[in-house]
């Protein structure tokens, strides 16, 4: 038994670290080609390392060089930032307290809301896209911050509120009761009690609707102008007719990437530590 033990766990270890070398391939590919000149990458040695990695092409990306032919990547980025931020925070904190209000309230109004909140989730924005451009030219939002941040707010807000409502509903309510003997109000139950134990929600609804707006793509090329454009939109507008520089598009992909891994990284941890911490108090 304990050679079959030593002989699977061993089976089981190469299999991971080969699926682990398939799926790091292609990142080793990108950072490869991303350190190489145009000619080097012309030669299709896509595993073959730069004998002088080209780290100019980075800031050449981000900040526009000579040889970098398409809009600079700093100032997308930063839009990127901003709306991906602002609408993340703002479904997180307008969708929890829809959310708590569905997920408590026992009207035969709010259980028809929740269902069709539901049904929201299944309907493709694109169907839509006519009127929620028409509604942001008539608001005078059109081509701005404000008018990408509260349409991106409009099409989450219905994620977010039914995924926080489902959470709140596995919550005892014995705590939120014990806060109402002690004479606290629905809004102090909600922001003192309720939503400290429910980072662990909280954190992934963040990180869907984080990863869902920086990588979104469509809508962005439909309400953005010159100044808002996003990171996606001018990474398709980089692409080129007749030259490709796949090296500054590997940069660009690099640096789009890291940003919401970084935020995944970032909220993953508190997700993992909710998680912990109700397993042990459990």
């Amino acid at each position: 038994m304990k050679t079959k033990s030593a002989t699977l766990k061993i089976l089981v270890i190469l299999v991971f670290v080969t699926l682990t070398c398939i799926y790091l391939l292609p990142v080793y590919v990108m950072i490869n080609a991303s350190l190489k000149t145009k000619a080097e990458v012309d030669k299709r040695e896509y595993l073959v390392p730069s004998p002088k990695p080209q780290f100019q092409n980075y800031p050449n990306v981000l900040l526009g060089g000579s040889e970098f032919k398409s809009t600079p990547l700093g100032r997308p980025l930063l839009n990127s930032t901003i709306i991906s931020v602002s609408v993340t925070l703002l479904s997180a904190f307008f969708g929890g307290l829809a959310g708590y209000y569905l997920s408590r309230s026992k009207t035969r109004f709010t259980r028809i809301l929740f269902i069709l909140v539901g049904i929201a989730l299944y309907l493709p924005y694109q169907a839509f896209i006519i009127p929620l451009v028409f509604m942001m030219s008539k608001l005078n939002l059109l081509l701005s911050y404000w008018g990408m941040i509260l349409s991106y707010l409009i099409l989450n807000l219905p994620l977010a509120s039914v995924l926080l409502g489902t959470f709140f509903l596995s919550l005892p309510r014995e705590l939120e009761e014990a806060a109402e003997v002690d004479g606290a109000s629905r809004i102090q139950t909600f922001f003192r009690i309720v939503t400290p134990i429910s980072w662990p929600a909280y954190a992934s609804v963040g990180i869907i609707i984080f990863t869902q707006v920086w990588n979104e793509f469509f809508l962005a090329l439909v309400l953005s102008s010159p100044t808002t454009r996003t990171v996606q939109v001018v990474m398709a507008e980089a692409q080129g007719t007749t030259l490709v520089l796949y090296n500054q598009q590997m940069v660009a992909a690099l640096v789009s990437v890291s940003i919401p891994l970084l935020f995944f990284i970032f909220l993953g941890r508190y997700f993992i530590r909710g998680i912990l911490a109700g397993a042990l108090k459990g």
